[in-house]
């Protein structure tokens, strides 16, 4: 069995990478599933590999490490429900110290696995910290950011397509500086090449024994997941003119833009609608959203909101794009469920 483990910080497009490879490997009759995980309870994500066809569990409610159980739980269900062979799993964007935490016991449980870990950098982000750091999160949060990248055998500089070849090039010498020894990659994850590339790196990679535990102060760590806040709300668009999901578009748009107005440093906003049309913004270069759409009188919207700032922040602006959009259409936007919060100290069942 092979368990490839993803981490990296918020918004790095570890999804759509374990997507992508998942897809691929599946193509192949290879049997493949994935696992996905959030502090929080009901997840974007998690609900959109549903509709993929892609086998899939989700460890919600902490990161692996706080919540080891549940990770080694639903790698049995797979290999049990699918014969699965190969196993993507996605920490959540704020965790790190993986190796001691995560891989190390893996491979104390599952001594004839390979176990590799990959961590993801959105090449946006990256730039801004190489050069120097940035003021867009809190030097606490940035201390998580450069914990995933120290500790991971494989990097992989992510969203390529997203910058000039210049700029591209000038990350490359500065990641060969700082990182001699680990094996870098730089790749589009919609980009197939890009994605087998990935998928034969991982394949070939043995070095998981021999990473070392990070030297880490869990103190620093705890206040940087602090920094961010938690929301997580699941909403129905009723509209009386059959035009809910132009509202849920534009629901989904006018949030964006009253976070990033704020200025609030965003880790990830991510949408899900009808539970099969999935959005996701970064930053405030991201562009607003155009769905394809049909008459309809209802439609659902799960928010996975991951910001800098209290999560009362967040559900604030938030209320006020609902309020907003039900005031221009006149249509009725009911809040079903909602979890807002900031993610507490981290406690991991094993270190080793």
């Amino acid at each position: 069995m092979k368990i490839h483990l993803l981490s990296g910080f918020l918004g790095g497009g570890k999804t759509t990478a374990m997507q992508a490879a998942a897809k691929a490997l599946l193509q192949h009759d290879i049997h493949t599933g994935v696992i996905t995980n959030d502090q929080g309870i009901k997840l974007v994500d998690g609900d959109s590999f549903k509709s993929t066809g892609i086998p899939g569990r989700q460890v919600t409610g902490g990161c692996f490490c706080c919540n080891f159980a549940a990770l080694d739980s639903s790698i049995q269900s797979l290999v049990t429900a699918n014969n699965t062979a190969v196993i993507f799993a996605e920490s959540v964007g704020s965790c790190t110290d993986i190796v001691a935490t995560v891989v190390k016991p893996l491979l104390q449980f599952y001594p004839a696995a390979q176990v590799t870990i990959s961590a993801f950098a959105d090449v946006r982000l990256l730039q801004l910290m190489l050069n120097g750091g940035t003021n867009l999160f809190d030097e606490t949060v940035n201390y998580i950011y450069l914990k995933q990248l120290e500790e991971a055998g494989i990097i992989v500089v992510n969203k390529t397509d997203l910058t000039d070849q210049t700029t591209l090039a000038e990350i490359k010498v500065l990641m060969q500086q700082k990182y001699p020894a680990k094996i870098i990659l730089y790749q589009n994850s919609l980009d197939e090449n890009d994605i087998r590339q990935w998928i034969g790196t991982v394949n070939n990679d043995h070095s998981s024994g021999s990473l070392a535990s990070l030297d880490i102060s869990y103190d620093t760590y705890a206040a940087g997941e602090a920094k961010l806040g938690w929301l997580d709300q699941e909403l129905e668009i009723h509209s009386s003119d059959n035009n809910a999901l132009q509202q849920a578009e534009d629901l989904v748009n006018l949030i964006n833009k009253k976070i990033t107005g704020q200025q609030y440093a965003i880790g990830h906003l991510k949408f899900l609608i009808n539970a099969t049309d999935k959005i996701s913004f970064t930053n405030d270069k991201d562009p607003t959203v155009k769905l394809k759409k049909t008459p309809s009188t209802l439609a659902t919207l799960l928010i996975n909101a991951r910001v800098q700032t209290d999560a009362e922040n967040i559900l604030q602006q938030v209320s006020a794009a609902i309020k907003e959009i039900e005031k221009i259409y006149g249509c009725k936007i009911v809040v079903c469920s909602q979890s807002a919060f900031q993610p507490g100290y981290p406690k991991p069942l094993y270190r080793l």
